[in-house]
């Protein structure tokens, strides 16, 4: 084994039989995130997706002091945060296979606020939230910013960002298992 496959996080204990079975898996969640929905019946995303909701509905509670515009957008932006912390978390801690995943769930993140700024004038998404009549975030924050009409075009960039996030993580998986296949062929 070279010396750099020895120093390297990436080679230790190189798994290739539960990694390449793990990035097929990652694949088929980049496709039910394409067609995500708050109404999916995939465990995983709602597991996921439950996760985001709690930091977003925590992120208009820690923002409440803040001026109404920030604290309505602080939700989505919190939740997309979130995500993304995680993924500089797998980053630093050179575990990269975790980014792949993580960059994933960006992508949801991602995918569930542009589907939020959309819906901004339609106002078709069931809203939970505290009150008998809860508030549509981004009907609010376009509202008095007066980008009410480009709100597809605003979500719709969101989530066409999210998607290319989340193809970057399913390059970086597919990219780690064709070093190991090389790295295994070197020794």
């Amino acid at each position: 084994m070279s010396s750099v496959a020895q120093a390297s996080p990436l080679y230790k204990k190189s798994k290739i039989w539960l990694y390449a079975p793990l990035w097929c898996f990652f694949v088929y969640l980049y496709i039910q995130i394409l067609g995500w929905s708050q109404d999916s019946s995939n465990l995983l995303l709602g597991g996921l997706y439950f996760i985001e909701f709690g930091v977003h509905e925590a992120s208009h509670i820690v923002t409440a002091w803040l001026p109404q515009i920030i604290c309505a957008a602080a939700g989505s932006i919190g939740e997309m945060s979130f995500t993304i912390l995680i993924a500089v978390a797998a980053w630093r801690e050179k575990s990269y296979f975790a980014l792949s995943f993580a960059l994933l769930w960006v992508m949801l993140a991602m995918n569930s606020a542009g589907i939020y700024m959309a819906d901004a004038r339609a106002q078709k998404l069931q809203l939970i939230g505290l009150g008998p009549e809860p508030r549509h975030d981004w009907n609010f924050v376009f509202g008095q910013l007066g980008w009410l009409d480009w709100d597809t075009v605003i979500g719709g960039s969101v989530r066409f960002v999210g998607d290319v996030v989340g193809l970057v993580g399913l390059a970086i998986g597919l990219i780690l298992i064709i070093k190991m296949i090389a790295d295994k062929n070197r020794r």
